[in-house]
């Protein structure tokens, strides 16, 4: 098993732009509120208004949400990643799903047969053993939800999205997407076999 550090450039340009904006306005509203008290007291100056106590209010809680964003975005930067040997790569279409599972050649589509919860090809799985599951979307956003498991993952496209699945007991398990991704969303079961791992 091997961690490597999660890196989305589209994701950390989105976290660089909120953080500019959010500083962008903090630094306004600082400055506005300065400007009125210290350079304009005809406005700003009242006798039943205390200048001290309302800069305070103001920017305690403001240093408190700043400290709480960034201690969220530094954990969701550096969040480790542990890729196991026996991956899963999900893909979402409109409207089935397609496996790729390391160690065979390809891939194989998922698609939903004429009984309900039903698919020609289920995704099969090893009783017992960790498994590396990648998400991710070739159109529109789905979701990859596993109920018996309690799993649900966001199929987005151009992102990937990570979790680990070690089934503890076999069986036929039926899953749906969960994401309203169009007019065949009803039409893209999940099912997932659990077997017994033979040696």
């Amino acid at each position: 098993m091997s961690c490597v550090w999660a890196s989305n450039s589209a994701y950390i340009d989105l976290v660089l732009y909120a953080l500019f904006v959010s500083v962008f306005i903090s630094i306004w509203v600082f400055f506005m509120l300065v400007w009125q008290v210290f350079y304009r007291p005809d406005v700003s100056v009242w006798r039943s208004e205390n200048n001290f106590v309302e800069l305070v209010w103001t920017l305690v809680p403001s240093c408190m949400v700043g400290i709480s964003c960034f201690l969220n975005l530094s954990c969701l930067v550096n969040l480790p990643i542990c890729w196991l040997d026996d991956i899963v790569k999900v893909i979402g279409r409109q409207w089935y799903w397609t496996y790729e599972i390391s160690g065979e050649e390809g891939g194989y589509d998922s698609v939903m047969l004429d009984f309900l919860n039903s698919v020609d090809k289920p995704l099969r799985v090893f009783m017992g053993v960790p498994h590396s599951l990648i998400v991710t979307s070739s159109d529109v956003i789905h979701s990859f939800s596993l109920p018996s498991f309690r799993l649900k993952l966001d199929a987005i496209p151009g992102r990937i999205n990570h979790a680990l699945l070690c089934p503890d007991r076999m069986g036929v398990f039926v899953g749906y997407c969960s994401e309203l991704c169009g007019v065949g969303h009803s039409y893209m079961p999940i099912v997932v076999e659990v077997v017994k791992k033979l040696i």
